[in-house]
């Protein structure tokens, strides 16, 4: 019989939900092909919606491909679905370099309910109030469609000084730079910081994007190792003393994977470590205004008497990826020039019209009635998921327990193979990260991530529930 999850005060419709819902059982092999559904009758009967609903559900899947009708015997699975093959390709690469492509690839598999992706909720973009934006940028129309400053748009400097400031941070326009997003800027610092061969410190684990960029670039990787204040800056200050490495990567507020945030005192402490052995900082802080408790400490950059934190920030988890826009905070004269030197030598600055709708945007107020509304939505989910794994999950399992962000670090109680749990559960049509994907020179393989940010409660409790299910079954 099949299985219906339907949330009847909302958003999707009914018929598109169960759609989806079918789909999802064809995707994890409930429902092989030749299997034959419920007349419409049948079907509307069990869940107690009008026959036109399950018509218009029907009617989907059938221009989907998923089924076919058959005049005078039924509906039925489609023999052309085959929906393991993608889902075995991407488990088989899950832990090469092509992760986070494949992570991204699991967003949009029919039939896969995945939290491998700390992406926002799209249905909670700021879309109209953005593109009223827009239009008052019309009367700019000439300035903002031409080449922009490669610096970015003198505008949004202006705003973005003003908006740091309440953050603590000292800049004044001419001392950010616009980049689009924290991968670019993270990019262009490796770059003008380091030759090929240097050596870079970085969190074990840490960010995918960020390994990838800086294996791209030939640089020698250093872990450090964490626990739920930050980094041990003990082992920090002797991987110093013995590598010399030309910066340390941090992401202080709400770290990726693993949801921490660093405590004040690591923050002094690293500071500290910072000024002693001249080492630079990349501050990465794309998580930092997404906080469900108390706010974090104080910023790194906001911290730092001299100048040693370069900081990064963007509007891609807290407003939309789309947007591509971040920005990069530097005092260091030098080091901007050569970052503009870089930047030049790529492309011709970022869309002018994108970085001044953000500046209007900005100005009015967008952003803080945005996160008035968003921060709670998410609560709510980091509430279900921490819910979820207490109520699912067998003992010996352990996670931590982010104050923001979308992510949990979860750690299993011995170690799997590589991509045994990720390869059942995929099956099974659900998705999170192995945790070896983001430990580099690492054979551990006893932890991953889950992501709650663009999954609904039902969603993430029955995406635990399967996860619990299948660890049992492995232990």
């Amino acid at each position: 019989m099949l299985t219906f999850d339907l949330n009847r005060h909302g958003k999707p419709s009914l018929y598109h939900q169960i759609a989806e819902q079918i789909k999802t059982q064809i995707g994890n092999g409930r429902l092989p092909a030749n299997t034959r559904l419920p007349t419409v009758r049948q079907l509307a009967d069990q869940l107690g919606v009008t026959r036109l609903t399950v018509q218009n559900a029907y009617a989907e899947l059938q221009a989907d491909g998923w089924v076919e009708a058959v005049v005078g015997r039924g509906t039925f699975v489609s023999r052309s679905v085959q929906p393991h093959t993608m889902l075995d390709k991407i488990g088989r690469r899950l832990t090469a370099d092509g992760v986070l492509d494949d992570i991204l690839q699991l967003d949009h598999v029919v039939g896969v309910r995945s939290m491998a992706l700390a992406h926002p909720d799209d249905a909670f973009f700021p879309i109209d109030e953005f593109w009223a934006g827009l239009n008052r940028v019309r009367g700019d129309a000439e300035s903002v469609m031409s080449y922009t400053s490669i610096q970015g748009d003198p505008q949004l400097r202006v705003v973005l000084a003003d908006m740091v400031r309440e953050e603590g941070i000292t800049a004044v326009p001419e001392q950010i730079m616009i980049i689009s997003g924290a991968m670019q800027g993270i990019a262009l610092i490796a770059q003008a910081l380091t030759r090929p061969g240097d050596t870079v410190l970085i969190d074990a684990p840490t960010f995918l994007g960020t390994l990838n960029i800086l294996h791209a670039q030939n640089l020698t990787l250093i872990n450090v190792p964490l626990d739920g204040e930050g980094p041990c800056l003990d082992t920090l200050e002797r991987l110093i003393q013995r590598h010399r490495p030309r910066f340390y990567y941090a992401i202080p507020n709400y770290h990726n994977p693993t949801g921490i945030c660093m405590s004040l005192a690591r923050r002094e402490g690293l500071l500290q470590l910072a000024q002693r052995y001249q080492l630079p900082i990349i501050e990465d802080d794309i998580y930092g205004k997404l906080y469900y408790d108390a706010p974090p400490p104080p910023l790194l950059k906001a911290l730092d008497p001299g100048d040693h934190v370069i900081y990064l920030s963007s509007f891609s988890k807290i407003l939309m990826p789309g947007l591509r826009t971040g920005y990069l905070i530097t005092q260091n004269d030098a080091l901007r020039s050569r970052l503009l030197e870089l930047r030049r030598a790529t492309d011709f600055g970022g869309p002018g019209l994108v970085q001044r709708a953000t500046a209007v945007f900005l100005q009015s107020g967008g952003l803080k009635r945005h996160l008035r509304k968003i921060r709670p939505i998410y609560k709510q989910r980091r509430d279900v998921l921490l819910e979820a794994m207490q109520t699912h999950l067998p003992y010996g399992v352990s996670w931590t327990r982010p104050s923001g962000g979308f992510s949990a670090w979860l750690t299993l109680p011995r170690v799997f193979a590589p991509g045994e749990l990720y390869r059942t559960a995929l099956q099974r049509g659900f998705a999170f990260t192995p945790g070896d994907a983001y430990l580099p020179h690492s054979d551990e393989n006893d932890h991953f991530r889950l992501c709650f940010g663009n999954q609904s409660p039902t969603a993430i409790r029955a995406g635990v529930k399967v996860l619990g299910q299948i660890i049992r079954e492995k232990m």
